[in-house]
């Protein structure tokens, strides 16, 4: 529509907001639309973990409206649980952490910025609260 074959009648005229990925008030449903993240916001600039689980409980419900992979699949209970010993330590598993993917694009400069010093302390150790 950019570059019709007929050559361009009007050259400011607006483009069809188009594609299946933009949240739209009359649109298909999607995981983050207006209301969790608003609520991410919310929770996370005023320190609110109440907010933050409202936040995490709307996620995790809209699995089942088929908006993740998850939402498809269905977990058996019955395995018995892995031994905790045969389990991989934290200490182990974050050496592999990397942060390469993220770019500054698609993250804030703070977030991008506290990641880098984050992903280059020595010994990086995951704290449990």
């Amino acid at each position: 529509m950019a570059y019709p074959d007929g050559g361009i009648e009007q050259p400011h005229r607006p483009l069809l907001g188009g594609g299946e990925y933009q949240w739209r008030r009359d649109g298909e449903p999607h995981l983050f639309n207006p209301e969790t993240v608003f609520r991410l916001q919310h929770a996370t600039r005023e320190r609110r973990y109440d907010i933050f689980k409202a936040y995490t409980r709307g996620v995790d419900d809209q699995s089942t409206n088929l908006m993740t992979l998850r939402g498809l699949l269905k977990f058996k209970n019955e395995r018995p649980a892995v031994p905790l010993e045969e389990v991989e330590p934290v200490s182990s598993i974050v050496k592999r952490f990397a942060t390469g993917a993220m770019s500054y694009g698609s993250i804030s400069q703070e977030a991008h910025e506290t990641l880098a010093i984050a992903m280059n302390q020595p010994g990086r150790q995951i704290k449990h609260r």
